[in-house]
């Protein structure tokens, strides 16, 4: 007792010690163990921890209340105090009340469960009842579909043995035989909606068949719910596929049914149309024939739409229509009607007629299917008479006869095969305006059909566009041999081209080497103003190409770039002709002695042709202005009616350049690169050119200027009182050469041309005065030297009368300049004779006054 007596005193020290200093913390090790405590101290620390709670909590409570942050935390304080003391004692009072609330819920779940198993089990027997309803309409409409198509069946078969008694119950007025179409149009509708079903339990039992279990967690189970979807039905898929059988032999049988049908009424319309068994004036007879017929062919061809037999309607009228039409009338015999063999020259009429009976005989059907399978949303048809079966069976009916295929597509010669494919480009661009009719959706005419077909332009263009979309007239337009067209076009051109530039160079520039036609040479010297054969020959060249009975739309291209190189080619040649590089005319060939001996013995002389040596035209500024006349022509020309006229030749039809704007900047630029070159060449023809050949004949009479010293040197004569005679002919060349060209000078070669020979002109006829008049004054000077300066009774030395006579001339060359156009201010040459004479006007002067 004494040892626990001594250790709870301890602590009770301890514990006192803390108390009376809160602030202070012992560490957990400092504390005695719990187990070595007595009743008494265990007590009295429990005391004082909650003196030290109390004590704290009052110290915190201040802190709290000295922050709004604090004072928040405050009012949670009231809702702690109402925590239950012992959450133990919270969850035994509670436990009853849940094991009650569990007892409950699965109690109600057992009731929905069997509460949804018995209205599933309504809701199956409503389902079953109803699918048996609609299984014994879907069985009965197969019963009626077997019976018409049977019925069908059974008086085809007796019409095929022939007509029998005519009370016969076979035998049919037209409303019975609308009657039957319009029957066997039903079935197709039955059938339809049988084969959907069935595809509808083939794919419900094939889902069944391979549903997957699935493994789900039993505690994310949904509850039992009245919108759980009912599983498929099982008993009405198995039905449905037992009657598959019966429903696939319906479906074969009502088509071969709707295609006999379909067969027979357009026999039936071949045998009124070719016979016209009804009288002139009974229209309304025949009218009603016709509306009967186009309503058997509408109910036969709506029945095999829906059946999605659509390739089998265009099959049927091409086999059973067209292609009869076409073997009548297509033959080499008639193709080649009115003409040679293999011109094709009855192709035209042998088109006209096609299309004229197919018109007469199956316009009506063609506007009908139109009409009736168009679909305003898309624009491809499940029915298309038009392409499928019209323009297919005439296209291939072209291509397929060895014989038909060659004498059309491949013709060999130019002129047949731009024919044939002009002419059939314009029957398949007509096709559809030419076999559908534009009819108002408010037309008044009396008819029996239960609609009116209403085809607007749109439509009928849309038709056209189908034709042009289909792969077949794709493969029909690969069928021309364009490119060996295009090379035989522009081979003839360039033979045309060739034989003119070679007989040119051979016999000059006048020669005659136009080989067109006389009108077309008059016209072309009057509107274009060609004056040398070569430029008319090339104009007719260029034009040709793009000549109605040549040009062909898809060549376009190929043409223009065929021109492009005509124009480069004569280009070439004249540029390299005037360069001196290519020489005109020929060495003249002396005959040999045996070709003399073989003349005597009979044989054929040689032949021979007058022409000149070798020469250059470039050397002449004639020849050089007319050609250069001639190109300017040509660029005027290429850059501006050409242009017209490709544009119109590409205007129509499949046309490349349809936009008239579009395609006449876009020929623009493919041509401005050869009018480039044309005016490049006219460009260094007059400043190069002729500025050359023109000065060096302006500075011919030059060489006269140092004879005027030797006038007046030691020859006692007066003082001049006009200009030399050499002056007026130093400019004479030019001033002859811009009169005779005046009217034929380009106007963007304006008067630099002239500006740059008066220039070198004067230039050398300066340094050719200058010279003289320094040779002048060192004479002077030596005979200073020697004393014996003469002067002339005016009191003027022969230097001072050669200044003279240099002041006259240049007086007059500055005429001379002004006389071709050319300012004497302008030219640094004319300023330095000015400057050379200044002292021969003192002189003038002076003589002047003197007299």
């Amino acid at each position: 007792m004494s040892a626990n007596g001594t250790s709870s005193r301890d602590s009770e020290t301890e514990i006192a010690s803390r108390t009376s200093n809160p602030n202070s913390r012992t560490p957990p090790s400092a504390y005695p163990p719990v187990t070595n405590m007595s009743t008494t101290a265990l007590e009295h620390k429990l005391k004082t921890l909650r003196e030290q709670s109390n004590q704290h909590s009052q110290l915190l409570t201040q802190k709290l209340a000295s922050s709004q942050s604090g004072q928040d935390l405050l009012h949670i304080g009231t809702s702690l105090s109402t925590l239950p003391p012992d959450l133990h004692s919270l969850l035994t009072s509670l436990h009853p009340v849940l094991s009650a609330t569990e007892q409950l819920e699965k109690a109600t779940l057992a009731n929905l469960e069997k509460l949804v198993v018995q209205v599933n089990q309504i809701r199956l027997e409503t389902r079953r009842s109803q699918h048996a309803q609609s299984l014994a309409d879907l069985y009965a409409d197969l019963v009626a579909a077997e019976r018409i198509v049977a019925t069908h069946s059974r008086r085809s078969k007796a019409a095929s043995y022939g007509p029998t008694n005519t009370n016969s119950e076979e035998d049919m007025d037209s409303e019975d035989e609308v009657s039957q179409a319009a029957a066997l149009e039903r079935a197709a509708h039955v059938t339809l909606c049988l084969v959907e079903e069935l595809h509808s339990a083939t794919d419900t039992v094939s889902s069944m068949t391979q549903k997957t279990k699935e493994h789900t967690d039993p505690a994310k189970q949904a509850l039992p719910s009245l919108r759980t979807p009912l599983p498929p039905n099982q008993e009405g898929a198995s039905f449905l596929l037992q009657l598959a059988p019966r429903i696939r032999r319906v479906e074969s049988e009502t088509v071969t049914c709707l295609s006999h049908q379909m067969e027979s009424v357009l026999q039936t319309l071949q045998e009124q149309q070719s016979n016209h068994t009804y009288e002139k004036g009974d229209h309304d007879q025949e009218d009603r024939s016709q509306d009967t017929i186009l309503l058997r062919l509408g109910h036969c061809m709506r029945g095999l739409a829906l059946l999605s037999r659509g390739k089998e309607v265009e099959s049927i009228f091409a086999r059973v229509a067209i292609m009869p039409l076409i073997r009548s009338r297509v033959s080499m015999g008639r193709l080649d009607d009115g003409g040679a063999r293999g011109e094709c020259a009855g192709l035209q009429s042998l088109l006209d007629e096609m299309i004229a009976s197919i018109a007469r005989v199956y316009g009506p059907v063609l506007n009908m299917a139109e009409s009736m399978f168009r679909v305003e949303d898309t624009q491809w048809m499940d029915v298309d008479l038009l392409t499928c079966g019209v323009w297919i069976p005439i296209a291939t009916a072209l291509m397929a006869d060895a014989g038909i295929k060659m004498a059309i597509f491949s013709p060999g010669i130019a002129s047949i095969l731009q024919a044939n494919y002009v002419t059939l480009d314009r029957f398949l661009a007509t096709l559809s305006k030419r076999l559908l009719t534009e009819i108002s959706a408010t037309s008044t005419k009396e008819t029996d059909l239960r609609y009116q077909p209403c085809l607007t332009p749109q439509r009928i263009e849309q038709a056209q566009n189908r034709i042009y979309a289909h792969a077949k007239t794709a493969e029909f337009s690969k069928k021309w041999n364009l490119p060996i067209y295009y090379q035989l076009r522009f081979g003839e051109c360039c033979s045309r081209l060739n034989k003119a530039i070679d007989q040119t160079r051979r016999e000059g520039w006048i020669t005659d080497v136009y080989t067109g036609t006389p009108e077309t040479l008059l016209r072309l010297r009057n509107e274009s103003g060609f004056e040398l054969s070569l430029f008319l020959e090339l104009a007719d060249v260029l034009l040709f190409l793009w000549r109605p009975n040549v040009i062909l739309q898809p060549l376009t291209n190929r043409f223009l770039r065929g021109a492009v190189q005509l124009i480069g080619r004569t280009v070439s040649f004249i540029g390299d002709s005037m360069d001196g590089q290519i020489k005109f005319g020929e060495e003249l060939v002396e005959a040999e002695p045996s070709s003399a001996n073989g003349e005597a013995n009979g044989g054929t002389p040689p032949m021979t042709h007058p022409t000149r040596r070798p020469y250059c035209w470039g050397e002449s500024e004639q020849d050089v202005a007319a050609v250069a006349w001639e190109l300017t022509i040509l660029e005027s020309m290429i850059q501006h009616d050409y242009v017209d006229t490709i544009c119109g030749a590409t205007t129509g039809g499949e046309a490349v350049l349809t936009d008239t704007e579009e395609g006449s900047q876009l020929v623009s630029e493919v041509l401005n690169e050869a009018s480039g070159q044309i005016k490049t060449l006219v460009d260094k023809a007059w400043n190069e050119s002729i500025v050359s050949i023109l000065t060096t004949k302006c500075c011919g009479p030059l060489a006269a200027v140092k004879g005027v010293a030797a006038t007046y040197r030691m020859t006692n004569r007066p003082p001049p009182t006009q200009a030399s005679p050499f002056v007026s002919t130093i400019l004479r060349p030019l001033n002859e050469f811009n009169i005779e060209f005046l009217n034929r000078t380009p106007d963007k070669i304006g008067l630099r041309w002239k500006q740059r020979i008066v220039v070198s002109v004067s230039d050398r006829y300066a340094a050719a005065v200058e010279e003289l008049i320094a040779t002048v004054q060192r004479t002077e000077v030596a005979l200073q030297n020697r004393g014996t300066r003469r002067r002339a009774a005016g009191g003027m030395s022969d230097g001072e009368k050669v200044k003279l006579q240099l002041l006259l001339d240049y007086q007059t060359y500055c005429l001379s300049a002004k006389d071709v156009g050319v300012e004497p201010d302008t030219v640094i040459g004319i300023s330095k004779l000015r400057d050379l004479t200044l002292e021969g006007e003192k002189l003038f002067h002076q003589s002047q006054n003197g007299s």
